[in-house]
């Protein structure tokens, strides 16, 4: 069974939801990843549902708000009911920020996100690109940047940008988590340094090498490209459809290695 590719709609987080969906049901996608964010639309399981249902293509992720969303609650209560919306909506992954550089990760992960898996949704922890206001907090943790960080915890969400960002080899972390690992999130980055996400080929990172060791193993999820408005071709929908394709084939032609 092939790996099933997904379009974030954060990647294109000025247009609707449902526009996005269109746009990505009309490319080839095999389903979409819901980044959450002040927008009821995106927290209400009825309307996800109906999107799915309109579009034929399944919601494969929830990505929790990274900043308050229309609940505004706290990180980690925002979790927990995430994971709920997720098992209101079918086969959806909820990836998790781990807390903040300093914070105590074991206290988090005994809280928070145990609950969060305890609805009985994979809950898959993602890596954080490395910044330098780390530097204070590296005797004690820094922000899961690095593939021991995360050994251990769970299921995992590897972010490509956000390895390129840190300094350390995508295929490392691959050969280091590959166990644990239950979602991607794809894009690029010409490791010049900061949180990228290039569309995939537009950058160095060996996501060809990376994909084609995704698509011979076992992993259980999906590939998930999350990437900026801009470099879409926002506000441009012919141009922003002809590079979603673009990214769409060069993911699939990985997979095939």
């Amino acid at each position: 069974m092939s790996v099933p590719v997904a379009f974030s709609t954060g990647s294109l987080h000025p247009f609707g939801l449902d526009r996005v969906y269109g746009w990505a049901a009309e490319v080839g996608f095999d389903g979409v990843e819901v980044m959450m964010d002040e927008r009821w639309d995106t927290h209400q399981h009825a309307y996800i549902n109906e999107l799915a249902e309109r579009h034929g293509m399944p919601v494969l992720a929830l990505h929790p708000p990274i900043y308050r969303g229309a609940w505004r609650l706290g990180s980690e209560e925002t979790l927990v009911r995430s994971a709920r919306l997720a098992g209101k909506i079918g086969e959806a992954v909820v990836v998790a920020h781990p807390p903040p550089p300093g914070r105590p990760l074991a206290r988090w992960s005994a809280g928070a996100l145990a609950e969060a898996r305890a609805t009985g949704v994979p809950v898959a922890v993602e890596n954080m690109p490395k910044n330098s206001s780390e530097r204070r907090f590296v005797v004690r943790r820094g922000s899961c940047y690095k593939p021991e960080h995360l050994v251990g915890i769970g299921d995992v969400t590897v972010d490509t940008s956000h390895v390129g960002a840190s300094g350390v080899g995508l295929i490392e972390f691959w050969e280091k988590l590959r166990g644990q690992l239950r979602h991607v999130h794809l894009s690029d980055s010409d490791l010049s340094g900061g949180d990228q996400h290039r569309i995939p080929g537009k950058g160095k990172l060996p996501l060809k090498e990376f994909l084609a060791e995704v698509g011979r193993s076992d992993y259980p999820g999906a590939i998930s490209l999350e990437l900026k408005p801009w470099p879409l071709g926002t506000p441009h929908p012919e141009v922003i459809l002809e590079r979603m394709k673009a990214a769409l084939e060069f993911t699939r032609e990985g997979l095939r290695g």
